[in-house]
């Protein structure tokens, strides 16, 4: 097991602060704000999370870890979640029994806490680095690897929302679904950001992201596009608007981050600390966030109605909320810790 890199956790703590951010009604009061972080937030997880696969784990070894670590935790919270909504009251253990049924397809557009389609779908980009690796792992330069990654790429995004919504027939009824079981028609897509995650770790030096130039670059480049070239990417929903033009942007975004993660792994050792935290427990962050912005916004908005405050004072509790979750029944709880795949504390 690779030891933590501080400036990859603080990477993630900006994502999933960004996720937060975006997901907290911020298209309607700052479009543009909205659709830069859009540009490159998931696909930064992806990228995030295959830079340390290990393309020689045997496949039922992948299986078992990825098990453990993303579809544990997804299936523990669906059920933690009915079961909550049983004992309250707020709902009959018919619709919470096909609800459940429901999750079991593993997107987003079957899921209540919408958020939570990222889990099974980084399971399935684990087994796409798998594939790809036994294909391509055995040329010892890069190029090959990269000249297959801009295939998957191109391919994927120009069938993106071929099955956006189609039409099933089993057992005599007709069905009408949205995406692939576990996101697999984002396979290819995300695939693409998971391994080249794996192949920019390892051929690209570290240090390079620790440009100002890098920095300064990158930000211009992605706030000039974003500005003057407005298109629109949300895996969720299986859109990608330009292909060219937002798979640039979503690699120039994640240039920017590992760039403004590597100032700030230089800065104070609170800052530091508060992002590296962030990054930790973003797991976290991802499953609670949705229900406590949902929850507070309703709240708000009939004590103060909707203003332009009411997000901007909900944010800070979708983070806080996880924080005290992890701090109070995760981390002093082994068992709870695994079940939501994190490791112990300890």
């Amino acid at each position: 097991m690779p030891q933590r890199i501080v400036h990859i956790d603080i990477a993630k703590g900006i994502g999933i602060l960004l996720v937060v951010l975006a997901h907290n009604g911020l298209q309607a009061y700052a479009p543009f704000l909205h659709q830069f972080i859009y540009a490159f937030h998931m696909p930064l997880f992806f990228f995030l999370s295959g830079m340390f696969f290990k393309p020689e784990i045997g496949f039922l070894e992948l299986i078992k870890k990825r098990f453990n670590s993303l579809l544990l935790p997804y299936f523990f919270t669906i059920f933690l979640i009915y079961f909550f909504e049983i004992f309250l009251g707020k709902m009959g253990l018919p619709i919470a029994w096909s609800r459940i049924v429901k999750s079991f397809y593993g997107n987003g557009f079957f899921l209540d806490w919408v958020a939570m389609w990222f889990l099974p779908a980084l399971f399935v980009m684990n087994l796409v680095a798998f594939v790809f690796y036994r294909l391509f792992g055995r040329f010892n330069l890069p190029w090959p690897r990269w000249i297959a990654l801009a295939l998957m790429q191109t391919i994927g995004v120009l069938t993106l929302d071929t099955f956006m919504s189609f039409d099933l027939n089993l057992l005599g009824r007709s069905l009408t679904l949205q995406g692939l079981p576990f996101s697999l028609d984002l396979a290819l897509v995300g695939g693409f950001f998971f391994v080249l995650g794996r192949e920019i770790y390892r051929n690209v030096p570290q240090d390079w992201f620790g440009s100002w130039w890098v920095l300064a670059a990158s930000a211009v480049l992605l706030l000039g596009l974003a500005w003057f070239f407005p298109a629109t990417i949300d895996l969720n929903t299986r859109r990608w608007d330009a292909p060219l033009l937002n798979t640039a942007e979503a690699l120039i975004g994640i240039v920017l981050v590992l760039a403004v993660s590597s100032q700030l792994a230089r800065g104070p050792a609170w800052l530091v600390t508060f992002f590296s935290y962030m990054g930790r427990i973003s797991v976290l962050i991802l499953i609670f966030h949705n229900p406590v912005q949902s929850y507070l916004t309703g709240k708000l908005d009939w004590l103060i109605g909707g203003n332009l405050y009411t997000p901007l004072m909900v944010y800070p509790f979708a983070i806080l909320v996880p924080v005290l979750i992890y701090e109070i029944g995760v981390k002093p709880n082994p068992l709870v810790t695994r079940l939501f795949g994190m490791k112990s504390a300890a």
